[in-house]
């Protein structure tokens, strides 16, 4: 089923991720002393991408620490590429595609999009691809495909990923045999910021494991019929759900919604799972609110935005009473 749009209940949004080296380089960690040759792969990026739309480019060592944690908030990069050596970031100011440049690989390219729309994410990227494909000269193998840092990302070099909104499967305590399913598929659950990081607000990030072989568009039609059961299983969760708990579902979820109206400080875990339950609140239209609202308040109430929009450095309290602040304020709206 083409879910589209109406996907958003459950599936916040699709990214298509391509990993590629250049020929005869030696791979980011093994750099020692190329700078002029990495200099032409930053340029190479910044031209290519200029052809496809309006971009901000930026070396990391010359970002503010903050506004690089921003970054990394808003999906737009990774943490492992602040503070590598002769890393950079092509960012198009539609907010949608990043390229970066020496992180695990040399290039790492992105396109990000609402809801549940990998072909849009994969038909953008792939432009991005072509445009530096020819200015910079590929890793590639007959044989392996595109050569990549790590063996598992060999092949398609791509890694189709989106995040879901599974509250209904960890409250069914559903979750773990669900996740487990989706592993015997080739499929890998992260946490929010990817790997390393936890599930927060029943978020989850769902990409393809290794697939070498596979063709980008075989790759794509796998995760869109993941997307399809995990979408499937969550609303019949949703169900399920409303019938067993009924009155303390509906009871937690406006006690979630009077803390977020209410509160003078609030930490990152608890307003996720505050939020986590709001958004379910909203879904069951106990609650009068925007999901794509929920979703934008996520992101400005992370630390980094936090400081970004106070114009300074918060402490951890600081934080937490300007997070309160503007939840209080958005809820209000």
């Amino acid at each position: 089923m083409d879910y589209g749009a109406k996907s958003n209940d459950v599936v916040v949004s699709s990214r298509v991720r391509l990993a590629r080296n250049i020929a005869g380089l030696p791979f980011p960690d093994k750099l020692s002393g190329e700078e002029e040759i990495y200099s032409v792969l930053m340029l190479g990026v910044e031209q290519a991408m200029s052809e496809i739309t309006p971009c901000d480019f930026y070396k990391m060592h010359d970002i503010d620490p903050l506004y690089a944690q921003s970054l990394v908030e808003n999906h737009l990069i990774s943490k492992d590429l602040i503070g590598r050596q002769y890393s950079a970031v092509d960012i198009a100011r539609s907010g949608d595609i990043s390229v970066m440049i020496n992180e695990e690989d040399h290039i790492r390219a992105q396109c990000i999009m609402p809801a549940l729309d990998l072909d849009s994410a994969f038909e953008k990227i792939v432009r991005v691809d072509k445009a530096m494909s020819a200015r910079l000269d590929y890793a590639f193998d007959p044989k392996y495909g595109y050569l990549t840092a790590c063996p598992t990302n060999m092949g398609a070099g791509m890694r189709a990923s989106f995040m879901a909104f599974l509250p209904a499967l960890v409250l069914t305590d559903s979750i773990n045999s669900v996740l487990s399913a989706l592993q015997q598929l080739g499929v890998t659950a992260r946490g929010v910021y990817g790997e390393g990081s936890g599930a927060q607000g029943f978020m989850y990030q769902l990409s393809n494991q290794a697939m070498i072989g596979a063709s980008e568009e075989e790759i794509l039609t796998r995760m869109k019929i993941i997307a399809d059961k995990v979408i499937r299983n969550e609303r019949i969760a949703r169900g399920n759900l409303v019938k067993a708990a009924g009155l303390d579902l509906k009871d937690k979820i406006m006690r979630s919604y009077g803390i977020l109206r209410h509160a003078v400080k609030l930490s990152s875990q608890e307003f996720m799972e505050l939020l986590g339950y709001v958004k379910l609140g909203v879904i069951l239209d106990y609650i009068d609110y925007k999901l794509e609202d929920i979703d934008k308040l996520i992101t400005v109430s992370q630390p980094a935005m936090l400081c970004k929009r106070e114009g300074k450095k918060l402490g951890a309290q600081e934080r937490d009473i300007a997070r309160a602040k503007l939840v209080r304020q958005q809820l209000a709206n």
